[in-house]
């Protein structure tokens, strides 16, 4: 009778140990292709919008508005608080979806209601990165995510005022059109990614600081404040369901507005949830945020982008005729390069690194 040969235990053990390790070498590869097609599809997702909102131009000679836009009006008690992503659903194959909101009972029914709109979850409208918000859309309970947020301007001001630095205004108060856009189309931001709150979380980037005193003009750097070791907040977090992004219907601050004032990434925080909330950019992509610029062009921007000093504020500047007033300061952004590329006629025309 022969020997028949196999494997020692020394020997399985070195090729079991071999395939570990190229096991090892490749997932960081495999893991960062996929997050390359995740973020090239953000990226379209994002060109879409803009799309849309080019569109919606061509078709109503200005651009949506981030809330209480003149097309709602009239639509029964809320009509103020649809978002911009209502208004571009007849732009991104939603016509139908429109046509409900606009045409039947549910017009007259508010963003945060059980509607047929609000529970409808739109896969267009969540960046692939974001796996929460991907793999856990909460529609049976009225909060359906959106990620991308519309440009409010490098201003804290609460959510229903008129004035607007930024490519998207109060519509019963302000018209914004590719000529108000002085800076430059391509030079004006227009749409950013926000990573969706997650329920129970203090990260800074998940969640929402609240109590922090902000009014009329402050400086973001007291957002900044909150912020503890590994990037956790110190103190209270919205626990009411005022996350950012949970309702792509609502044009309230959280939702579906940003203010590029603090850089990609930095933490968001309010008095409350939706009471004069600052919304910073931030995504789970490493190292930065996609933008959607006034021309439909998209740019990745880096969490280093020059952002200026965050203690400043407008007040004092010879540029404010009415120091009482700093929410009608019009003069270049006090937040650097980020600044300027949020404000649509601030006299700045400071294009991308």
């Amino acid at each position: 009778m022969k020997d028949r040969r196999a494997f020692t235990l020394v020997e399985l053990l070195v090729v079991i140990a071999i395939i570990g390790i190229l096991v090892a070498l490749l997932l960081p590869a495999i893991q960062a292709a996929r997050e390359a097609a995740r973020r090239a599809q953000c990226v379209n997702n994002m060109k879409q919008l803009g799309l849309a909102a080019h569109n919606f131009h061509d078709t109503h000679g200005r651009f949506p508005s981030a809330t209480h836009d003149p097309l709602f009006r009239g639509k029964g008690g809320g009509w103020e608080r649809w978002s911009y992503a209502v208004l571009l659903l007849p732009f991104i194959e939603e016509q139908p979806l429109y046509d409900e909101m606009m045409d039947s009972h549910i017009g007259i029914e508010r963003p945060w209601h059980n509607t047929n709109v609000t529970r409808t979850w739109l896969s267009g409208l969540v960046c692939p990165s974001d796996g929460p918000a991907r793999n856990a859309p909460t529609a049976n309970d009225g909060k359906t995510p959106i990620s991308y947020m519309v440009n409010r301007g490098d201003y804290w001001l609460d959510w229903n005022w008129h004035e607007s630095r930024g490519m998207f205004g109060r519509g019963d108060h302000v018209t914004i059109t590719t000529a108000s856009v002085t800076d430059g189309l391509s030079n004006t931001m227009m749409i950013s990614e926000a990573i969706v709150g997650v329920s129970g979380s203090r990260r800074a980037t998940e969640a929402v600081a609240t109590d922090v005193g902000a009014y009329n003009g402050a400086p973001p750097a007291i957002c900044l404040a909150r912020v503890g070791p590994d990037s956790q907040f110190i103190g209270g977090v919205e626990t009411g369901g005022w996350q950012v992004g949970w309702r792509w219907g609502d044009s309230r601050t959280p939702y579906t507005l940003w203010h590029p004032m603090l850089p990609p990434n930095s933490p968001t925080c309010g008095n409350r949830g939706e009471d004069w909330a600052m919304v910073s950019a931030s995504s789970r992509h490493p190292g930065g945020v996609n933008v959607l610029m006034g021309d439909g062009a998209t740019r990745f921007i880096t969490d280093s982008i020059d952002a200026g000093d965050p203690t400043n504020t407008v007040v004092g500047s010879p540029l404010l005729a009415d120091q009482n007033r700093p929410q009608d300061y019009s003069g270049p952004s006090v937040y650097g390069v980020w600044g300027a590329l949020a404000s649509k006629a601030g006299g700045e025309a400071v294009q991308l690194p």
